[in-house]
């Protein structure tokens, strides 16, 4: 039985294979394209609108140590590397993408939940500060069409589908992070990205500060984006300035 199969043995939950699977492809995807991937459909609910944006987006890293080292050893012939399951690139890859799936797989319960608490709840289709329909836990899409006025959604459907997509924006937020975060750190970025769109973060300079290792600095900018776009002018928002203090305090808490 070679390594992979050993992972995919494991007693992982449906939620840890599904997040092996998609970040498979993801870290394929950044091996194979030096740019920063691209996200459609940004998840916006409050505030869409961010007031300090920073001009150059964060990129992900330009080179890969395990596509380095397959390319290095097919230089010295040995064409069969990187199907060997002993190898040890292989053994790492699959150990890093195990690593991830479990790390979303125990922290997205506890996401799901910040989320919903900081949402709320509702049945019908309404819009929102920034004039966005949404519906159930402030999702503009379900299942991958644009929300309605008039439409109405159940409790278990609207957490299914908020469960999907944070699940999602952990996802992304794994791939395009340099740095280890633990697991109160990804809950809190995704709140955050839920809030405010995966894009805007990436372009935030709470994200370079983060990608630099400069945690207390990304946590310090946490609190300048609470404001919504209102009669086009960026108005401070209550339930934003206590969203952002709640996910900053949640970053800065030490894992046990």
């Amino acid at each position: 039985m070679n390594k992979i199969t050993e992972f995919a043995s494991k007693e992982l939950t449906l939620t840890a294979i599904t997040a092996l699977t998609s970040l498979a492809s993801l870290v394929s995807l950044s091996v194979n394209n030096s740019q920063t991937p691209s996200f459609n459909n940004p998840q916006s609910s409050s505030a869409s609108v961010e007031n300090q944006l920073v001009d150059t987006p964060v990129k992900v890293a330009e080179s890969n140590p395990w596509q380095d080292n397959k390319k290095s050893s097919r230089k010295k012939g040995n064409h069969n590397s990187g199907l060997d399951s002993n190898s040890p690139v292989i053994v790492e890859q699959a150990e890093y993408i195990q690593d991830k799936a479990l790390k979303i797989e125990s922290s997205l319960p506890k996401t799901v939940a910040l989320v919903k608490e900081l949402e709320g709840f509702r049945s019908y289709a309404y819009v929102d500060t920034d004039g966005t329909v949404v519906i159930g836990y402030g999702m503009p899409v379900i299942e991958g069409k644009k929300v309605k006025l008039g439409e109405r959604i159940s409790q278990v459907q609207a957490e299914t589908a908020l469960r999907e997509k944070l699940q999602e924006i952990q996802q992304q937020i794994l791939a395009a992070s340099t740095v280890e975060l633990n697991s109160n750190q990804l809950v809190a970025l995704t709140s955050f990205a839920f809030n405010v769109g995966v894009e805007s973060l990436f372009k935030s300079t709470l994200f370079r500060k983060l990608n630099t290792g400069d945690f207390l600095g990304a946590a310090n900018e946490f609190p300048s984006w609470n404001k919504a776009n209102i009669g086009r002018r960026l108005v401070p928002l209550a339930g934003l300035t206590n969203r952002r203090l709640t996910e900053k305090n949640l970053f800065l808490t030490a894992v046990n």
